[in-house]
């Protein structure tokens, strides 16, 4: 059995900058995250044991407590910002770069009166956050249905974003219907670089395997649009977390495996499925 690896695969340049900031903040007591830093529950577990604290609402801290606030790798509201300032926290913003110019692109757009469409994942962190940043006024557009029973006016200025780890072809495809529809589309393609990277890499490598291993957490999306994608293709394909999510039955009979993990996947968790993938 012969393995083989994704040429980009795992954490992405945004989550290790998110992951190392928060580290360093670790010995600043109290120190809190709101929800996950990163969606994957092992480095969420790391960070908790380093004694950051979880939240899922600012409102769980007391009035006149003084600590350090993390905002997530997939950024928030500015909302978030405004309650935080109001309760004297330090803010560290780890928001990932590309989220970053997203949440401009959005604010931009409806301070023009144009009307913001999101291609993305309903009530996922970095969509929610990209809505607050359209002053509320955003619209998410997940699938063909979505687009369908739109109801904007043709004259409306539309612009329209991505989710930034979305499918290129996925966004491709409903900006093309997007177009045919409305005369007045601004698309901006804010699609992560290195989404695009891993999600090419694994695609190509799961055409030459006859197993694709995915590595990463289920509230990732990005690692499963990786799983989608792989499977799109033909190849039989599984998502696992970690390596106890794995099934010796999937390995019979298989000359040539693919492995492949999401942007938010820690180096020691691949490995150890690796390391398992190799001794055999």
């Amino acid at each position: 059995m012969k393995v083989l690896v994704a040429k980009h695969a795992g954490f992405c340049v945004g989550v290790e900058r998110a992951f190392k900031i928060a580290l360093q903040e670790a010995g600043n007591n109290p120190v809190f995250m709101l929800g996950n830093l990163v969606h994957n529950k092992q480095v969420v577990d790391r960070l908790k044991s380093q004694g950051i604290i979880s939240l899922s609402s600012l409102n769980e801290i007391a009035p006149g407590t003084t600590g350090t606030l993390l905002i997530s790798a997939h950024g928030v509201a500015p909302e978030i910002y405004a309650e935080a300032k109001k309760l004297s926290l330090k803010i560290v913003d780890t928001t990932c770069p590309w989220v970053k110019k997203a949440q401009k692109i959005a604010a931009d757009l409806t301070g023009r009166g144009c009307q913001v469409i999101i291609i993305g994942d309903r009530g996922h962190a970095e969509v929610k956050g990209l809505l607050g940043w359209s002053r509320g006024k955003g619209i998410v557009v997940q699938n063909i249905s979505d687009l369908e029973n739109l109801s904007i006016d043709q004259k409306t200025c539309l612009g329209v974003l991505a989710q930034t780890t979305q499918a290129e072809e996925h966004f491709e495809n409903l900006t093309t219907k997007l177009k045919q529809r409305y005369a007045a589309v601004e698309i901006y393609n804010t699609i992560c670089g290195a989404t695009s990277k891993r999600q090419n890499a694994a695609v190509e490598l799961a055409k030459q395997v006859e197993l694709m291993l995915v590595i990463g957490d289920k509230m990732s999306a990005n690692t499963n649009r990786l799983t989608e994608l792989c499977a799109k293709t033909g190849t039989e394909t599984h998502q696992i977390e970690t390596l106890q999510e794995m099934n010796k039955e999937w390995l019979k009979n298989k000359a040539l495996i693919g492995v492949t993990a999401g942007a938010s996947t820690p180096e020691w968790v691949a490995n150890e499925v690796l390391d398992f993938l190799r001794s055999l």
